[in-house]
């Protein structure tokens, strides 16, 4: 039988409805997101200007050091994506809760931390990695040109920002459903969540693309506000998300019945 998804108008119109009267814990959820962010990039921040220390100390100026200071820089970036991942899965968990009408508490945005660590890092490793190679060679093209200042590495960065961004934004759709599964289905394991949310994109990449690109003007109000109105504009993003999330596990069929699949 055919199934029936909800027009993106629709999906925000009901992340609005299940909003409702809810903004006030919402903004402090996402308050709390933002200290966890900072807290976790002061970390990062700190142990790369260690090894940026050490370097610099031992008189460690030359090209080799820089790229090795550098590879190290990474990998401390990549660390803190990875954590950061965990810390979406439990505001995750706590949009879906609101999108099926239950009442979220302020201990679920520690939710991925609470029940299974090993778990959710595997999955935010899952997801993130493949984000993260996807820029990677745009990223090194540029470390190369600031270093050396030639001027044809502009020429090599161009193609890879280009496919590197594409690359992005396909990998991250495909596989953005995955904390609601995990969320969802908690029997499953990381590896099976992410297969799921990549089988289950298949023909709604364009759809979620859609919706992703019809937030952009909130986002934009966000930002003139001086940054104020993103903390309505976050959770208004994050419970669409949820809505699509909902709409393609139970799309409506011709019969008029909802059926979940995974």
């Amino acid at each position: 039988m055919a199934k029936h998804y909800q027009p993106s108008a629709v999906l925000r119109d009901n992340a609005k409805g299940f909003l409702n009267g809810k903004y006030g814990m919402t903004v402090g959820s996402t308050f709390l997101y933002l200290g966890l962010y900072w807290a976790l990039s002061q970390i990062a921040t700190g142990v790369s200007a260690f090894f940026e220390g050490i370097f610099i100390r031992s008189n460690l100026v030359n090209m080799s050091a820089t790229l090795v200071l550098e590879f190290i820089q990474l990998i401390i970036s990549a660390v803190l994506t990875i954590v950061l991942g965990v810390v979406s899965m439990g505001m995750s968990y706590y949009y879906l809760k609101i999108g099926v009408g239950q009442r979220p508490r302020v201990s679920d945005v520690f939710y991925a931390f609470r029940e299974d660590f090993k778990k959710s890092f595997t999955a935010s490793f899952y997801v993130n990695i493949l984000l993260i190679l996807s820029i990677l060679p745009a990223q090194i093209v540029f470390d190369i040109y600031r270093n050396t200042k030639d001027t044809k590495y502009i020429v090599y960065m161009i193609p890879c920002v280009i496919v590197g961004l594409v690359l992005y934004i396909f990998f991250d759709i495909s596989l953005k459903m995955t904390y609601y599964i995990m969320a969802d289905f908690p029997e499953y394991s990381a590896w099976d969540a992410v297969k799921a949310s990549w089988n289950k994109m298949n023909g709604n990449r364009m759809r979620l693309f859609g919706l992703m690109l019809s937030l952009l003007p909130y986002y934009i109000l966000g930002i003139l506000s001086f940054g104020v109105g993103l903390f309505w504009v976050f959770p208004f993003a994050q419970e669409s998300y949820v809505q699509f999330y909902l709409d393609l596990m139970n799309p409506k069929v011709v019969t008029g019945e909802w059926e979940r699949t995974v």
